[in-house]
């Protein structure tokens, strides 16, 4: 097996490991009833939160591709039933990770396999919590 496999496989048992709580969060994302402002939910990967945070993170987008928040008191809030942040973990996998497989193999570019890996367990999650139903557009990017 190569490098680059092995470390997918890695990347893909944590993620595993969170399945659950991911996938009671986007059922509630899910089944929400937004602001009919909100067009779109914008799920952004950011690469180097893997070791350091939960990664992807959620955007209310209005037609006009801009945030989109409610008011409340004066104050703007999200529109939604969740923190945009998804999940409040310390990381997906720990830094030695990484480090572990690119000192293995120095060409090895951990965060585009996780991206990779991320994307395809995100999207069976979305699905398994019911996001063939959702009303709006979704989509997941780096």
């Amino acid at each position: 097996m190569s490098i680059e496999q092995e470390f997918k496989e890695k990347v893909s048992e944590y993620l595993e490991k969170l399945s659950n709580d991911l996938c009671t969060i986007l059922k509630e994302l899910i089944e929400y009833n937004y602001p009919e402002e909100v067009t779109t939910l914008a799920f952004e990967i950011f690469v180097d939160g893997f070791s350091s945070e939960f990664p992807v993170r959620a955007f209310f987008m209005d037609k006009d591709n801009s945030e989109h928040f409610i008011y409340i008191d004066g104050k703007a809030e999200y529109p939604s039933p969740v923190d945009p942040g998804l999940l409040e973990i310390d990381h997906v996998y720990p830094y030695e990770l990484e480090e572990e497989y690119t000192n293995k193999d120095e060409s090895l570019d951990p965060w585009d396999i996780a991206t990779n890996e991320l994307i395809e367990w995100f999207s069976k999650c979305w699905l398994v919590s019911g996001g063939q139903t959702f009303n709006i557009k979704a989509t997941i990017a780096r």
